[in-house]
């Protein structure tokens, strides 16, 4: 898999994307757009703050990983 300098790799427990009644499509989906091109801290606040985390019949949880580089770093 290519993971480019400035790419963002998330990993997320079922919990954030599955729903009763619902595709599991439709919840990536749902993930995939609330992802900003970001550093790792603000794309977790992101994704927690558009996805609905108030799902009490499962657990949530989101790891964001950013490539960067030394012009992306700011050194």
């Amino acid at each position: 898999m290519d993971f480019p300098p400035g790419a963002v790799l998330v990993g997320y427990t079922d919990g954030l994307v599955e729903r009763r009644g619902e595709l599991i499509d439709t919840g990536i989906a749902r993930l995939t757009s609330a992802v900003p091109l970001a550093p790792p801290d603000t794309v977790c606040a992101a994704v927690m703050a558009t996805l609905d985390t108030e799902n009490p019949n499962d657990d949530v949880a989101v790891l964001a990983i950013r490539r960067t580089t030394p012009e992306l770093a700011g050194g």
